[in-house]
């Protein structure tokens, strides 16, 4: 079933579950579509304010942009899971011979490789969706402000959980150049996105002051 057709406290009992899907990097998306669907929010209550109608523009932009974003977010909760499964799938082929030696090599890389792909556009999305936080703290409602550094906070948390799966996958991959190449974007993500959070946590603190 799709996390988006479960109620909150069933999917809360898959999450508690003695199982390894969903797991952290289905966490990681759910957390990061919640994260979007505040700057969603902010967004929707900025708009039709007379004190913020030169932004009207723009903020129905970060609506429609969050809004998809939340439902990408959601897709790859799900695709994680399947992903991961995918790996444990491919542990299990049968290793008897060198020819199924082989063979169960192969799908163990590939399976990590998608493994490894999902969080790391789980990742993306999430400093995506920090960067539309930046803009309705920036700009959006004042009194909504708490939302949209809510939303930043999340985001941000979001990432680097998405990350840390980027990171358990890679330690099992063969292959030494897609390592070095995600290992490098890991570390620039993370980054990127502390700083981002911290930005927007200080524009906070000076609209508040003002």
């Amino acid at each position: 079933m799709s996390i988006r057709d479960e109620s909150f406290y069933a999917l809360l009992e898959r999450f508690s579950a003695a199982t390894p899907t969903p797991g952290g990097g289905s966490a990681a998306a759910l957390v990061g579509s919640v994260a979007a669907s505040l700057v969603a929010m902010v967004a929707g209550l900025t708009l039709g304010k007379k004190s913020y109608q030169a932004v009207e523009p723009e903020m129905r932009r970060v609506l429609a942009e969050a809004t998809k974003l939340r439902d990408e977010l959601l897709e790859l909760a799900d695709r994680d899971s399947e992903a991961f499964n995918a790996v444990i799938a491919a542990y299990k082929l049968p290793k008897e011979t060198e020819s199924d030696r082989a063979a169960r090599e192969q799908a163990i890389q590939a399976a990590l490789t998608g493994a490894t792909k999902i969080p790391h556009q789980t990742a993306l999305r999430c400093l995506r969706v920090l960067e539309l936080a930046e803009v309705v703290v920036t700009r959006g409602s004042k009194s909504a402000l708490s939302d949209g550094g809510a939303a930043a906070v999340l985001a941000e948390g979001a990432l680097q959980a998405a990350l840390l799966n980027v990171a358990i996958n890679l330690a099992s991959l063969s292959d030494e150049a897609v390592k070095l190449e995600y290992s490098r974007e890991r570390e620039r993500l993370a980054h990127q996105a502390q700083a981002k959070r911290a930005a927007i946590l200080e524009e906070i603190a000076e609209r508040l002051r003002a």
